[in-house]
């Protein structure tokens, strides 16, 4: 299976130890293009970014990052691609619309939506040559409004066409995984490529068991806000829990850390040290690790979930 990377294709075993799920940057290019360099200096981002992800290639042996940053929430290929080759880390960018009731997006037709994604895999993204390896959609606190089932099933209809993998953020509260998972399996999209994204926000094995049930990925990816939804611990209960029942193989790991984007001053930004930033990108290391291994995991189980499975959800398996 060949993967679209910002600095060209690789093959599914070439991925290593993967993060699945990362933004480098989510910064509103409306807002950049009215306040300049108050609201985003691209070369402070690219530095702080850098920093960051040559931590974690240096002390966690990560080689590959996926950002999930999609069309409408910010996404900068020139950026990421600037990072992966300061970095050697292989990136990985997505193509797809953010679930953000915007009035230019609830005015676009359903296949007005799939030939523009269409576009970017044929041709590249806004110029660049650079292909999307997989495909971000979303589905927020509203649940499935009718601007949210054309953007699902557009995604669909693309990912059926290309092959692209999916990732869909949901409100794992909501419980509506089944009703997404319909969505893509009607038009298309074979659901062993599709991560339902943010699943790591419950503890409720009943659900969680019957998505993977239908075949797709669990996204436990959101170790960056563990003081603000569920706590490690309960986070790690739960994967330990879901390996113990023979789903293991079914478990993606990532933080959903945002470099810079949603939230805090461009001031507090510049203020900070990235390398004092905690969680970073090496927290699933330095602290889910070891506490899924007093959990019960064994390394072998840790290695398989952050290198064998990001291989064998890009290969379709």
């Amino acid at each position: 299976m060949t993967i679209n990377t910002v600095t060209g294709p690789i093959e599914a075993d070439q991925l290593g130890p993967t993060l699945i799920h990362e933004h480098l940057s989510a910064a509103d290019w409306s807002m950049r293009a009215s306040f300049g360099s108050r609201f985003f200096q691209a070369d402070k981002v690219v530095d702080a970014a850098v920093l960051m992800c040559d931590k974690v290639k240096r002390e966690c042996g990560v080689t590959t990052i996926v950002d999930g940053t999609p069309i409408n929430l910010g996404r900068d290929v020139r950026l990421i691609r600037e990072v992966a080759e300061r970095t050697g880390i292989t990136f990985i960018a997505s193509t797809g619309f953010y679930h953000t009731p915007e009035p230019w997006l609830a005015g676009f037709r359903e296949d007005d939506l799939v030939e523009l994604m269409l576009g970017e895999y044929r041709d590249g993204i806004d110029g660049t040559g650079i292909r999307p390896g997989i495909m971000k959609c979303a589905v927020g606190d509203l649940g499935i409004t009718p601007l949210v089932r054309k953007l699902l099933t557009a995604t669909a209809r693309v990912a059926a066409q290309t092959g692209l993998p999916v990732f869909c953020h949901h409100t794992v509260a909501n419980r509506d995984g089944g009703d997404i998972l319909d969505i893509f399996e009607a038009h298309g999209a074979p659901l062993n490529h599709v991560i339902l994204g943010h699943s790591g926000d419950s503890d409720d094995l009943g659900y969680l068991t019957a998505m993977l049930d239908r075949g797709c990925y669990l996204g436990m990816d959101r170790f960056a806000y563990c003081d603000m939804t569920l706590p490690l611990d309960r986070r790690v209960a739960t994967i330990a829990a879901l390996h113990r029942a023979g789903h293991g193989d079914r478990l993606l790991l990532a933080h959903d850390l945002v470099v810079y984007g949603f939230s805090g001053s461009w001031d507090e930004f510049v203020a900070t040290d990235p390398l004092q930033r905690d969680p970073d990108l090496t927290f699933i290391h330095r602290q889910v690790r070891p506490a899924l291994l007093d959990a019960g995991l064994t390394q072998a189980d840790f290695d398989a979930m952050i290198e064998q499975n990001p291989r064998r959800f890009f290969a379709g398996e």
